[in-house]
């Protein structure tokens, strides 16, 4: 026999096992059914937490679809974001004007345009 034979066989009559099992097990107990309480609990925002989720991809575009959908529907997020979308726009635009008042940087080589790393030879 080959090696994938004698590993897919008996994956395969262990997974059927297993789900006969489960669907015996479930049909002795009666399902148990939620009291109904007549109205819905407000939605939480601690629920919703993605910050140490990578984003990169097209699973990324996902993410970012469930972050618009939460910040519509829910109205504290929602602020936030205004908020920070507002004082973000605000501080780059002070940074800006500021860094154009104040010359280039002292690090660089008091040059307009780019600076390579490594201009130690002029």
């Amino acid at each position: 026999m080959e090696v994938l034979t004698l590993i897919v066989v008996p994956g395969f009559v262990g997974g059927f096992a297993v789900a006969l099992l489960l669907i015996r097990l479930s049909h002795r107990r009666p399902a148990t059914a939620a009291p109904d309480t007549g109205r819905m609990a407000p939605l939480s925002t601690d629920a919703i937490n993605m910050a140490h989720i990578p984003v990169s991809g097209v699973g990324g575009l996902g993410f970012l679809a469930t972050a618009v959908l939460a910040a519509v529907f829910v109205p504290q997020i929602g602020r936030s974001l205004a908020i920070g979308f507002v004082l973000g726009g605000l501080m780059a635009a002070i940074l800006i004007v500021w860094r154009r008042r104040a010359g280039p940087m002292p690090s660089s080589a008091r040059e307009s345009g780019a600076n390579t790393t490594l201009s130690i030879d002029k």
